[in-house]
């Protein structure tokens, strides 16, 4: 080969990389944005999450809880549910999907699926 193909094999090798990176960091940054209010698509759940973290909800039944939540990796997201005040939380993993004003929240360790759509 010579050294011009060379050359330009590199070149394009070192921009198909580039792209491949930008992609990853995209990705991992465009996870499902969940700011915001929802309300349960059957029945009267509710939850809101705060940019700062913070969560707040309400299921059918009318208990209230709170904690905090974090998004983990591409569709998971983590919750830190604080029972009898701020010493005592419960830690629950789900999936979340998010498509346009549609969200699911999947909780595999209880076989259960939430859908909720976003409250304007």
């Amino acid at each position: 080969m010579s050294g011009l193909v060379q050359y330009r094999l590199r070149c394009q090798c070192c921009r198909i990389a580039v792209l491949a990176i930008i992609f990853a960091i995209y990705g991992c940054a465009a996870g499902p944005m969940v700011v915001g209010d929802w309300q349960a698509v059957e029945g009267t759940a509710r939850v809101t999450f705060r940019s700062d973290g913070e969560f707040d909800a309400v299921d059918n039944a009318g208990m209230a809880v709170n904690g905090r939540y974090r998004l983990t990796g591409v569709d998971g997201i983590q919750f830190e549910v604080r029972h009898g005040g701020e010493h005592e939380t419960e830690v629950i993993d789900a999936r979340v999907v998010r498509e346009e004003d549609r969200l699911m929240l999947i909780f595999p360790g209880e076989a259960s699926v939430q859908n909720y759509r976003r409250i304007p």
